[in-house]
This record gives C-alpha cells, structure tokens and sequence, in this order.
C-alpha cells in the first residue's frame, strides 16, 4: 500500500513568524478556551506550532506570559468620555466595562488578585480612575488606596460573572436551592438571624455586585474633606 504524500514546502501554508503579540493572543485563547491552569509554556509553544524555548526569547516565564495576557484583555476597555456623565457616573461605567471585559475572558480576572498588573493597558485604566476620583475631590492618599479596593472589587466581581456565565442556569438554581436548604436545616435558636435572611443570601447577582460597587464610592465620598 503506497505511503501518503510527502507534503510539499511549496503549496504547504506558511507558518505565521512568531512574535510576542502572537504569543500572548495564543495564551488568551487558551485562557478563553481551557482556563488559566490550562495555560503552559508547552502548551502555548503546541498552538504556535514551536518549541516551548522560543517562546523564552520573548517572555521570562509563564508568569510575565500571564501578566501580559491580562494586560492585552484589558485594552478592549473603553474610556468613558464627557457624554457619559459627572465624575460618579464615568467611573462607576469604567468600572463595569473592566468587569465585563476580563468576565468574557472565564477566570483570567484572578491575575489581579495575585500580581500587581503595570502593563500599558492597566495603567491606562489606572490613570483614569486616579484622575476621575481627583476629580470628585477625593484626596489623593484615598484615591490610590480606593484605587487598590476598586481593583479588588473589579476581580472578583469578574469572576463571579464568568463562573455565572459558565453556568447553566439550572447549575445556578441548583447551587441556590442547596444553599437555602442549608440555611433553613439550621437550628433557629441558634441562628434565627440566618433563618430570616435565607432568601436574601442566595439572591443578588448583578444587582448585589451595582450595591457593592455603590458603597465603595459612597464610602469614599463620605470620608471627603468639607470643602
């Protein structure tokens, strides 16, 4: 039985030159795609079709990889402008948009739980907020501190959407109606308090997350010098 055809270097497609912006757009496929965990230096290298060493020209390790991953999420952020409202309004809207941005990328959001992104992306980010929350007459010690809450606040409400997302809404129901079993088993004399509230503990969602980003800015604005 004859072998299959060699194929031929003339016809066959040439690889795409490696370079550092396709090895990043191939490590948030994979983020897209499989998760965080799944992203290896091996298995970035598989989908360029290389070796795990030339991707070492251009990055140190998997975690500068995962660094610059999520810098390149968040450059499809877009700023607010004028139009979109006072001080408040534009940054609890930029706010929002980094949430849905890094949800869409499943639990590429833990990056900033775990590293302190200074990519030109999140800088970009960091500068509008620090120059909005001046703008609010926040004094600037808070505003960089409010700016470390935010970016906390941003994270995990990120991954409590992309878990939500990746949920079927029977696997939420079901997670919600396990919890309400669980605090209603409860003995009352011990935890009314829980008993009353159950229904409130297992519902929120969007609205939950609104509340939380509001009492931050609330907070800050109630610490604000008189002017």
């Amino acid at each position: 039985m004859p072998g299959s055809p060699r194929p031929n270097p003339r016809t066959s497609p040439a690889k795409a030159p490696l370079s550092l912006d396709a090895i990043v757009a191939a490590a948030l496929d994979l983020v897209d795609e499989l998760g965080c965990a799944a992203v290896s230096m091996r298995r970035v290298a598989q989908a360029l079709d290389t070796g795990s060493a030339s991707l070492y020209v251009y990055v140190h390790d998997r975690r500068e990889l995962m660094l610059l991953t999520h810098d390149r999420a968040v450059a499809a952020v877009e700023l607010p402008t004028d139009a979109d409202g006072d001080w408040r309004a534009r940054l609890e809207l930029l706010v929002e948009r980094v949430v849905a941005v890094l949800a869409g990328h499943r639990d590429l959001a833990a990056v900033g739980f775990t590293e302190a992104p200074t990519g030109p992306h999140i800088l970009r980010l960091v500068e509008e907020m620090l120059r909005l929350l001046r703008l609010g007459g926040i004094q600037d010690a808070a505003g960089v501190w409010a700016v470390d809450l935010l970016g906390q606040y941003i994270a995990s409400a990120a991954l409590e959407a992309a878990a939500r997302t990746d949920s079927t809404a029977e696997t939420i129901d079901a997670t919600a109606a396990r919890l309400d079993a669980v605090y209603q088993a409860l003995p009352a004399d011990d935890y009314p308090t829980i008993r009353e509230l159950a229904p409130l503990l297992t519902a929120g969602g969007s609205a939950r997350e609104s509340w939380k980003l509001r009492v931050i800015i609330d907070g800050l604005l109630a610490q604000r010098a008189p002017s």
